[in-house]
Formats: structure tokens, sequence, C-alpha cells
């Protein structure tokens, strides 16, 4: 009896022990388990802080109100250095040609409200969502719409700097310098100030490529996939605003005789731009990286790209509903057109959800008379119309 009574208090406290080694594993669990957590907190983090610089972009220059280098008082924040989205080959770009920044916004905003103009009709409308990244997370997709965007912002950035060079605001370039065309008529004078497409299209791709050469991702990848997809989209849209370019004339002689004219090398009206870099995106074709490195078509049957065609490695996102994952915005609460069987029809802008009507009132100009000598005057009326939007 002794021995059980002398035996009890040996095995409480083996058990006392066994709880406590117990209770000390369970706790090195849990702090291992919370290191882990911290770690991933940590990591996505990092992460999103990554996407989130990865995410600006130089387009942000078109939303963001740059002064001239000469404005600055002495004592004042460098201008590149107030400039965000701006990649470490642009900003030192920046700091050499800091009179050429204003321009570069220019034609930011240029290629982003005639992308607009282009796609007003279509799911995805070129909407801008913030100052930063402007299109948001779906540029972050190498679809069809992403190659139309980079093509016409870097022909908008060609556009700005060649007709700023000819208007004598950049300190490193004046007028034109291109030789006379071989099938102008002899009579005919070749000179004038024209735009320095020349310049305008070696400053724009030195500029917007800059982002794109300074990365330095595995060959093969689909990083550099898209790399190589942003540089093949970027020339396309240079070609185009440098192959428009055409020679404008003007007549001189008694009373308009045009006995006499000079030409000189003009820009295309940027409208014409955009719809031939529309027809390249219709007519866009799809890549994939290849062994060696380099794009190569999906399809085999298609011809190969010229550098004036556009590219895309993904398939475009559904536009239709709203997707914070893809940057899709849907659809919802879009215009439509009730009648047309088009795009913009009902029926595919709203993907089948249907639509609510409203009356609203629109004004516009009418009874427009012309007044000697020289102007048109118009009335203006007001119109009760019926007006449609997507649910």
């Amino acid at each position: 009896m002794s021995r059980q009574l002398s035996s009890s208090p040996d095995s409480g406290s083996e058990a006392r022990v066994q709880r406590t080694m117990d209770s000390r594993i369970v706790r090195r669990r849990r702090s291992g388990a919370a290191r882990h957590l911290l770690l991933a907190a940590a990591f996505l983090f990092c992460s999103s802080q990554l996407l989130l610089v990865d995410a600006n972009s130089w387009w942000s220059l078109a939303l963001t109100p740059i002064q001239r280098p000469e404005m600055y008082i002495i004592g004042a924040q460098p201008l590149c250095s107030q400039l965000s989205g701006l990649s470490p080959g642009q900003r030192k770009l920046c700091q050499l040609y800091q009179d050429h920044m204003m321009y570069i916004g220019d034609g930011a905003k240029t290629g982003i409200k005639e992308c607009q103009y282009q796609f007003r009709q279509r799911r995805w409308n070129c909407s801008t969502v913030d100052n930063t990244s402007v299109f948001g997370r779906v540029m972050q997709i190498g679809s069809r719409e992403t190659a139309f965007t980079y093509a016409i912002s870097a022909a908008g950035v060609v556009n700005a700097i060649s007709r700023a060079c000819r208007e004598g605001e950049l300190s490193t370039c004046g007028c034109s310098r291109a030789a006379r065309p071989r099938d102008l008529p002899r009579d005919w004078l070749w000179g004038g100030c024209g735009d320095n497409v020349h310049y305008g299209y070696r400053f724009a791709r030195e500029f917007v490529d800059a982002r794109e050469r300074e990365k330095n991702y595995p060959r093969g990848s689909s990083e550099h996939a898209r790399t190589l997809m942003n540089l093949q989209n970027n020339e396309a849209g240079r070609q185009a605003a440098y192959n428009l370019a055409n020679v404008a004339c003007k007549c001189h002689g008694v009373s308009g005789s045009c006995s006499l004219k000079t030409c000189w090398l003009q820009l295309a009206d940027f409208r014409r731009v955009g719809e031939f870099l529309k027809e390249k995106y219709d007519s866009a074709a799809a890549m994939r990286i290849g062994r060696k490195g380099k794009l190569e078509l999906l399809d085999k049957r298609f011809n190969t790209p010229t550098p004036e065609d556009l590219v895309y490695i993904d398939p475009s996102p559904d536009y239709c509903l709203r997707n914070e994952t893809t940057g899709s915005l849907g659809t919802q609460g879009r215009l439509c057109n009730k009648t047309s069987e088009g795009m913009d029809g009902c029926e595919l802008m709203c993907c089948g959800r249907g639509y609510d009507q409203f009356k609203t009132y629109k004004h516009e100009r009418c009874h427009c008379k012309f007044h000697w000598c020289c102007s048109v005057k118009c009335k203006r009326c007001t119109a009760l119309v019926d007006q449609f939007v997507c649910k």
C-alpha cells in the first residue's frame, strides 16, 4: 500500500512534465506558424509593391501638368525628380532633354485621346483609371488592346516632338531636313519649314523603348516575350506616324494663279494615324516565345509580321463584367445604340444583360446661315431624345 502511495506522486510529476513538454511543442508550432505567416505577408506586400512600381508608366505624363524648365526658380526641385512613371533610362534622357518632356506628355495625351476615339464603340473603350498606371491592370495582359495602346502612344510622341521641332520649341532640332522627293515637279520649290519627322522618330525610339531595353529578363521567359511584344508595337506606332507623313504644298502667284509652289514635309492628321493602327489592331498577329528566345507566330499559316504590324501574346480578357484581377471595368452603365447590329449595339455592348431606356435633352446647333463676310451664325436647338444604357 505504501508503495502505491509513494508511486502516485511520481506519476503525477511525469504527467506534469509531459504536459509542459506538450505545451512547449504547441507554442513552438504556433510561433513557427506565426513566423511563416509573417514571412508570407511580407512576401505578398513586397510582391504587391513590385507590381505597383512596375505598373507605373511614362503615360502618366499625359495626366500630369509639366512646366517648362525655365519656369523653375532657383532652389526648386529639378523637373525630372518630380515626374513619376519614368524608368531610370527615361529619367536620364529627361535630364538631358528637359525641354522635350512637356511635348512627350502632349504626345501621350494625343495618343490616349485617339485611343478613346477609336474604341469609343467597343466594350473596352481605353478608359483611364488613375494618374499612375493610367489604364490600370488591364495593361499587364499582353492583349490586342495593350498592343494598340503601346503603338498609338509611341506614335503620339513622334507626332508631338516632330511638330515641336518645326515650331522652334526644342533646342536640339529645327525644321525638317528631308531630301527633295524625286517625283516632285522641277518647277516646284522644296523648302519651307516642315515637321522634323526624322528627329521625332529617333527621339521617340530612344525614350519610349528605354524602359523595355533596360529590363534583363531570362531569355525565353514570359516576361521576355512581353518585352519583345512591347518593342514591336512601339515600333509599329512610330512607323505609322513616320510613313504617313506626306508632302504639303502652297501656291504662289498673282491672284492665286499658282504659277509657283513651295512644298515641305508634313505630318499626317493624327486621326489618319489612329485609323491606320486600328486596322493593324484588327489584323494583329498572335505570337509566342520560341526556343531561340524570339517571338514566333502561334499559327504558321499566317504571314510573318512586318515592323508595321501589331502583335500580342495573350488573349483579351472578358470586358463584359467588372473584374478587379484583370482590370476590366465592365460595360454596366455604358451608352448603347438600340438600332445598331455592330459592337456599339445594345445586344453586343451589354453582353446580353439587357438595357435601360431613359429620355434626355440634347442640345445642338441648327438653322446655320452664312453671313457676308465671313461668319456662320447658328441657332441652338433642344430636342428630347431616347438613350439606352447597359444593365
